[in-house]
Parts: C-alpha cells; sequence; structure tokens
C-alpha cells in the first residue's frame, strides 16, 4: 500500500500532518500546559529528550535497514557480472556451431539482465525481461550438458569442462534469482506507518512543551520536522531504487557488452 504512494506525496502529506501537529499542540500547550509546565518542567524537558532520542533510535534503525538493502541491490549486479563472465570464458569449450549459438544466446541473456534493470518501475517488463533470461538459460543449459558440443574428446577432460560449465551455469542462475528476490525485499510497511506515527507524535510532544513554556518558538521545531522528513525521505528512496534519486547502476554489466563483440 505504502509502496504504491509516490515519495514526494508521502513526505508532503507527513510534512502537513507535522505541521498541522505542531499548530494545534502549540495551543493546547499554551491553554492546558502552562500549570503543569511551572510545577514540574524538568519532567517535561526529560520527556521530550526521551521522545526525540527514541525518534532519532527508530530513525537510524529504519535507515540500516533500507541502506543495507539498496547495498545488497548493488553487490548482487558486481556478482551477476562476474558469474557471466565466468560462463563466457566457459563458452570456448564448445565446438562450432555451437560456440556461436552459446555467445550469441549469452549475449541477450545480459541484454535481459540490464533491462530488468534499466526498464524502471514497471513489473510487467521486469517479469518478461527476467522470463527471457530464464529462458536463454535453459537454453544455454542444454547445450552444456550435451557432450556432443564439446572440442574436446578426451572424456577425462571434456568432464572437467562439464562440471565446470553447469557448475558456473548454476551459480549464475542462483545470482539472478536473488537479484529478482533483492528488488521485492524492502522495509516492512509496519515500519514505515509505526516510522510515520512516532514522527507525528513526537511533533505533538515538542510542539505541546514549546506551548506550555510560555515561549513557543516555531523556528527550531520546523527544523527539526524539516531533518526528520529528509531523513524519511532518504530511507523511502533507498528502498525504491527505481523511483526516486537513488538507482542502482547498471556498469558492471554494461561493462560487459563490448566482450561480445566479437
Amino acid at each position: 500500500m505504502l509502496y504504491e504512494i509516490p515519495s514526494l506525496v508521502l513526505i508532503a502529506s507527513l510534512l502537513l500532518a507535522m505541521v498541522a501537529t505542531v499548530e494545534t499542540g502549540i495551543r493546547i500547550g499554551k491553554k492546558h500546559g502552562r500549570t503543569t509546565w511551572a510545577e514540574a518542567h524538568q519532567i517535561h524537558t526529560v520527556l521530550t529528550t526521551a521522545t526525540l532520542a527514541l525518534m532519532g533510535l527508530l530513525l537510524a534503525f529504519t535507515f540500516n535497514l533500507s541502506a543495507t538493502r539498496y547495498e545488497l541491490r548493488k553487490t548482487l549486479i558486481v556478482t551477476e557480472s562476474t558469474a557471466i563472465q565466468s560462463v563466457h570464458s566457459d563458452i570456448d569449450f564448445l565446438s562450432q556451431p555451437s560456440r556461436s549459438r552459446a555467445l550469441h544466446l549469452l549475449r541477450a541473456y545480459l541484454g535481459k539482465r540490464i533491462g530488468f534493470l534499466t526498464v524502471g518501475n514497471n513489473p510487467d517488463r521486469e517479469e518478461q525481461a527476467a522470463e527471457h533470461s530464464r529462458a536463454m538459460h535453459g537454453a544455454l543449459w542444454a547445450m552444456a550438458i550435451n557432450p556432443s558440443n564439446y572440442v574436446q574428446t578426451d572424456p577425462q577432460i571434456r568432464a572437467a569442462q562439464y562440471s565446470t560449465f553447469t557448475r558456473d551455469l548454476l551459480d549464475l542462475n542462483r545470482v539472478a534469482r536473488e537479484r529478482e528476490q533483492a528488488r521485492t525485499r524492502r522495509v516492512p510497511e509496519a515500519v514505515i506507518f509505526m516510522l510515520l506515527a512516532f514522527a507525528i507524535g513526537s511533533s505533538a510532544v515538542m510542539s505541546y512543551m514549546s506551548g506550555a513554556a510560555g515561549h513557543p518558538d516555531r523556528l527550531p521545531t520546523y527544523a527539526v520536522m524539516a531533518l526528520i522528513c529528509l531523513v524519511i525521505y532518504l530511507i523511502i528512496d533507498f528502498d525504491r531504487p527505481r523511483r526516486g534519486l537513488m538507482h542502482v547502476d547498471p556498469a558492471p554489466l554494461q561493462q560487459l557488452l563490448p566482450t561480445f563483440s566479437g
């Protein structure tokens, strides 16, 4: 549900809710909190500090979750690039015309794996690119397990090449699946809901204490609110690498394209 809402709309809504909360909190604090503040302002100050500390802890926890997932997506791009290079080297084990066909399939496979990333936030095209790459991987697998496709006639050497080729293809398939799964791994919506609710609650506490103190200073309150919204936006953006400012760079895969020119 939250993932379908554009990041800027979500943050703008949060900011408006926090502004409304601050203005309401200041008025309530002025009206009902003056007496309480005079009697126990130290306790109220401690409560405000604790609330902000909890807010900071929750922000740090959620930011770490989203940043870790973003880094995983970047790492898997490099891992897949390495796996494709290994399969590319293994194709030299094959004889003609199987070698040329395998190179053509791997080149097309690489294009689909790049496409899986560059189509943007388009689930249908993503799934289409993933399905095509699986079909090409299946065709490569069929060639790899056919002994007649190998140049080497010595049974022991051919068995070693067979083992290497099939192992690298299995590894390539594993990495591709991990990339596809990493695409859907996001911070749980319950955590984001809690973060948004805590941001609004923190605004309520700060503004109430500001009104109760008798000297409501909106500037620092709004400054803290803006910083909280900025951090939450970064968290959401890290978690949506195809929809915001953060993008996973396909360069490690694109750099392999010249190696298939021959």
